[in-house]
């Protein structure tokens, strides 16, 4: 059976490595996508089948939304959550009506799991 795929978009090497440890420790059969920006995701991402993508909000260049709506444009369907400190209203609401979840910082196994029961 082919791995599932997932993105994980973070300026920070170190939230990356993280979310790769939570990946590697309780999702064995999932393989996991790296990218230090939104224009390194989309590079990335270009022509790969995505199951998920967890996209850090503030990231120099293009921000997590924005990046989110070009991700969604490119393949539809595709279960994507913003990760991040800050949750404003005005921020949240704009990613709801766009269909995009929310993970707040920090991160962990108990919301990663959570995140995944859309992909069910």
């Amino acid at each position: 059976m082919e791995k599932k795929k997932a993105l994980i978009v973070d300026d920070s090497s170190l939230a990356r490595m993280m979310v790769r440890k939570f990946f590697t420790d309780g999702f064995k059969d999932w393989e996991l996508l790296e990218a230090k920006d939104a224009q390194d995701a989309l590079e990335k991402s270009e022509g790969v089948f995505l199951h998920l993508a967890l996209i850090d909000f503030n990231m120099p260049g293009m921000n997590g939304i924005d990046l989110a709506e070009k991700m969604m444009e490119k393949q539809p369907g595709l279960v994507i959550h913003l990760v991040t400190a800050n949750i404003q209203e005005r921020m949240q609401l704009r990613a709801q009506s766009i269909g995009i979840g929310f993970i707040k910082k920090p991160i962990d196994l108990e919301k990663i799991t959570a995140a995944m029961q859309e992909l069910t």
